[in-house]
């Protein structure tokens, strides 16, 4: 039953794994060009394989519940670890990026307030009527 947990949570990371890989790979994508989110891309491409990789031993361990060989039970037990592990990977980059994006907004509201307070200034040292 672990096996089918960690098979669902392989699938949920590894859904969110692709939506971010189309974002990094769209034309449109702001600094798509830079070597940075190049790597990234190309990390979030290894990881990507590495994860349907996974998840499909996993799905075939559970076609299979009959295994009896320790060892095998051992792989699958690790295997189903590495997968809880990239889940986790995959929801801090998803947290990051989040962070990343409020704290861009952020900047952006705080300089068109700092520019609005501005312009006011000046209207009034100039000795305009603002008129709101």
């Amino acid at each position: 039953m672990s096996g089918l947990f960690a098979s669902l949570s392989i699938g949920r990371a590894w859904e969110k794994l692709t939506s971010f890989m189309r974002v990094f790979s769209a034309p449109s994508a702001p600094s798509s060009s830079s070597s940075g989110s190049q790597e990234d891309l190309a990390e979030l491409t290894k990881m990507e394989r590495t994860m349907r990789r996974i998840r499909a031993v996993l799905h075939d361990a559970e076609e299979h519940w009959n295994i009896r060989e320790e060892s095998s039970k051992l792989k699958l037990q690790e295997l189903k670890e590495v997968a809880y592990d990239m889940e986790d990977v995959v929801d801090e980059y998803e947290y990051e990026v989040n962070r990343c994006k409020v704290e861009s907004l952020e900047r952006y509201a705080t300089d068109a307030t700092n520019n609005k307070r501005k312009r006011q200034e000046m209207e009034s040292s100039i000795g305009l009527k603002v008129i709101h």
